[in-house]
């Protein structure tokens, strides 16, 4: 078994195999000082994270092929030290079944470039296999994370202030996982228009506009406090827009 390491035809699968076990030390060493793994997941594309952020979004129709491809071998949902073990891995061990082979069936070994180049072919879908079936069952620290759009539809209660349109103020919103978020809402004007034919609300109760006091029309804008129900209407930049729930 040992001759395998002094031949050529093996070289390529014999460097991957000590570049796997370094990997492995490094990741092994990693649980006990910190290893690269963060610093991998780190340089990932940010539409691969935020397409994992939500388990039921589909993939972005934006995303171009390279970025298709990444995310069809779960790139960006499994640890990326973890799939590159993997396909270290997978190229070892097809490398050195393809030399097995082409010795048993030709009787000499094939040229080491192409059996890498094979190896590596059937590396890709073989990665792609391995990951499906440990994706499911690996602990995810992503999988209670959830996209800023999916608190759209959640309560939401002001916590500081009160909110108005333009003046957003700090409301707590719970998502289905339960995690608290904190972000800033003011009132969705189309939902107070489309609710009532004179949306200008005072916390909650109906008043009266009027023109000859300019004073008490500033005063009449539509005003949510932390005593009214509020749900999340949509996501605009850098804030929610709520609507009064009874």
């Amino acid at each position: 078994m040992w001759e395998l390491f002094d031949t050529a035809a093996f070289a390529p699968f014999v460097i991957a195999g000590f570049v796997l076990l370094i990997l492995l030390a490094v990741e092994l060493l990693g649980f006990f000082f910190g290893g690269i793994s963060g610093f991998l997941d780190n340089l990932l594309p940010e539409s691969l994270i935020d397409a994992d952020l939500d388990a039921d979004m589909s993939v972005d129709s934006d995303m171009s092929l390279g970025l298709r491809a990444l995310d069809w071998l779960y790139v960006g949902r499994i640890p990326t030290m973890i799939l590159l073990i993997l396909f270290i891995a997978s190229f070892c061990i097809t490398g050195f079944i393809i030399q097995q082979l082409a010795y048993s069936s030709l009787g000499h070994f094939i040229s080491p470039w192409l059996a890498a180049l094979d190896a590596l072919v059937i590396s890709v879908p073989l990665l792609k296999m391995l990951s499906a079936l440990l994706y499911p069952i690996l602990p995810k620290d992503e999988s209670s994370a959830v996209s800023g759009d999916s608190l759209v539809g959640k309560p939401a209660r002001i916590l500081l202030g009160s909110a108005s349109i333009g003046h957003p103020a700090q409301a707590k919103v719970i998502d289905e996982h339960g995690q608290s978020h904190f972000v800033m809402i003011e009132p969705d004007p189309s939902a107070l228009t489309a609710n009532n034919s004179n949306p200008l609300l005072m916390s909650g109760s109906a008043v009266n506009l009027s023109t000859d006091n300019p004073s008490a029309d500033k005063e009449a804008r539509p005003l949510f406090s932390a005593e009214d129900k509020l749900i999340i209407t949509k996501k605009v930049a850098g804030h929610y827009l709520v609507k009064k729930i009874s």
